[in-house]
C-alpha cells in the first residue's frame, strides 16, 4: 500500500514539475538581478527550478553571439532573452516553440499593445513571450548636484552643454557614460532625434536611407557627440552602464542618459526617485518615445518539449507577476490591462508618454538596442559611432561613409 501511495506522489510531482530550465540572459546589474530573483521565485512557485546563464554585456550583443554559437552546436538553452527583429529570424530557423495556448488563455490579442503583438507574433502565431517595455531616451538628473551647482534642468542641448561645462569646471562628472559601443550609440540616437525629429530619426537610423544619413542633421549630431566626448572623462575600457549609474548615485555625476533599466538600479539601491534623482525626457525629444522590448524565446529541443514550454510560459505570462517584475525592473508592462497606481512616478510618466506617443506616431524603435535593423548592421553601426566618439582622428565624412556602406549591405 505504501509503495502504491509513493508511486502516486511521484507521478503527481512528475506531471506538475519541470526539470531545471536554463535561461540565457544578460541581466547582471543590481536592479536586474533583483528582477531576476522575482522571476526565479515565480517559477519555483510553479515547481519549475531555474538555471540562469548570465552573459556579461548590458546591450545583449554578447548573449546573442553565445545563443547563435550554441544553436549551431545543437546545444540551445531552454529559454533565451531576446529583442526585436531577431524574434522573427529565429522563428524562420524553425527551432522555437510557439506559445499560442498561453496567448489565448491570457487574451494577448486584446491585452497587448499593437507594437508588442507585431514584435512577438509571426505567421505561426506567438513565438516569444513579451515581458518589458523600456523607454530609452530618459535623462536622469542628480538633483542634489544640480542644486549645488545652481543649475536648472536643461530642456535643450545648448542648455545641456552649458550645464555640463559648469559641472566639469567644478570637478563633477558632467555625464555618466559607460565605455561600450551600444551605450554611446544610444546617446547618439537622442542627438539625432533632437536635431532632426522623429521622422528624420526613423529614416536615417531605422530605414537607413542614404540621403538622411549623409545630412546636415547627422553631421550636427556627430559634432555634438564629439563635444560630449571632450567633456566626459575617459572611463575604464568596457565599463558597464551600471558603473556609470553608481557615479550618479554617489553624487559624482550630474546627468546620465539612458533607458529606464537605470531606474531599476536606482530603486534596488534605495535611492529616492524622483526626489533625489529625477527622470526627464532627453533634451529636445520632440515628445518621442524611443523604445526597446525584452521577450523570451522558448527553444525547441529534445529535453525541452512544447508542453514544458507552455507550462513555463503560463507562469511567466501571469498578469500579477508581470506587474511585479516591471515594478522592480524599472520598465512598464507590455499589457494594457495592468494598473500602474503603485508604480514609481517615473514609470507612470513613461506610460503616459508612451500612450501619447503611439497615438501621434512618435513611438520609435531603437536601432542601437536591437529593435530596428538586423544584428549585424546594428553592431557595425554601433561600432562606427563608438570609434568616432573615442578617436578625434575619425572624421564625420569617414563615419557617415561607413554607415552608408553598412546600410547598402543590409
Amino acid at each position: 500500500m505504501r509503495k502504491i501511495a509513493l508511486a502516486v506522489i511521484l507521478a503527481s510531482l512528475s506531471a506538475n514539475s519541470v526539470a531545471d530550465v536554463e535561461f540565457l540572459h544578460w541581466w547582471t546589474s543590481k536592479g536586474e538581478k533583483k528582477a531576476l530573483d522575482a522571476l526565479e521565485q515565480q517559477l519555483l512557485a510553479h515547481n519549475i527550478p531555474l538555471q540562469p546563464s548570465p552573459i556579461l554585456g548590458g546591450g545583449g550583443d554578447s548573449a546573442m553571439t553565445v545563443l547563435q554559437a550554441r544553436a549551431l552546436a545543437g546545444n540551445t538553452p531552454d529559454i533565451a532573452q531576446i529583442e526585436g527583429p531577431s524574434i522573427k529570424a529565429w522563428d524562420e530557423v524553425g527551432i522555437v516553440h510557439t506559445i499560442n495556448q498561453t496567448a489565448t488563455e491570457q487574451g494577448w490579442d486584446d491585452n497587448l499593445y499593437p507594437l508588442t503583438i507585431n514584435i512577438n507574433k509571426t505567421d505561426n502565431g506567438y513565438v516569444a513571450l513579451p515581458i518589458t517595455l523600456h523607454r530609452l531616451n530618459w535623462m536622469w538628473v542628480n538633483h542634489d548636484v544640480l542644486e549645488k551647482l545652481e543649475l536648472s534642468v536643461p530642456k535643450t542641448w545648448p542648455e545641456m552643454f552649458q550645464a555640463m561645462e559648469t559641472a566639469k569646471q567644478n570637478n563633477v562628472v558632467p555625464l555618466a557614460v559607460g565605455e561600450q559601443a551600444w551605450q554611446v550609440a544610444l546617446l547618439f540616437e537622442s542627438l539625432v532625434i533632437a536635431n532632426g525629429g522623429v521622422d528624420f530619426y526613423y529614416k536615417s537610423l531605422v530605414e537607413l536611407q542614404r540621403d538622411h544619413i549623409d545630412s546636415d542633421q547627422m553631421r550636427l549630431a556627430l559634432r555634438q557627440l564629439r563635444k560630449i566626448a571632450n567633456l566626459v572623462p575617459e572611463q575604464q575600457p568596457n565599463q558597464n552602464w551600471d558603473t556609470a549609474t553608481q557615479a550618479l548615485i554617489d553624487d559624482q555625476a550630474l546627468f546620465q542618459l539612458g533607458g529606464d533599466w537605470i531606474l531599476g538600479d536606482l530603486l534596488a539601491s534605495d535611492v529616492s526617485v524622483p526626489q533625489k534623482i529625477g527622470c526627464y525626457p532627453a533634451p529636445q525629444s520632440h515628445n518621442a518615445f524611443l523604445y526597446n522590448m525584452d521577450s523570451f524565446l522558448f527553444m525547441a529541443a529534445s529535453d525541452f518539449t512544447q508542453q514544458q514550454a507552455t507550462q513555463v510560459a503560463n507562469a511567466l505570462a501571469d498578469k500579477k507577476f508581470q506587474a511585479r517584475f516591471n515594478q522592480i525592473k524599472g520598465s512598464i508592462p507590455v499589457r494594457t490591462d495592468i494598473d500602474l497606481q503603485d508604480f514609481n512616478p517615473c514609470q507612470i510618466q513613461s506610460h503616459q508618454d508612451f500612450v501619447q506617443a503611439t497615438e501621434k506616431g512618435l513611438a520609435v524603435p531603437s536601432m542601437t538596442d536591437s529593435m530596428a535593423v538586423n544584428p549585424v548592421a546594428q553592431q557595425a553601426i554601433n561600432s562606427e559611432i563608438f570609434r568616432y566618439y573615442r578617436s578625434s582622428e575619425v572624421t564625420e565624412d569617414e563615419v557617415l561613409k561607413r554607415i552608408i556602406s553598412i546600410a547598402k549591405s543590409t
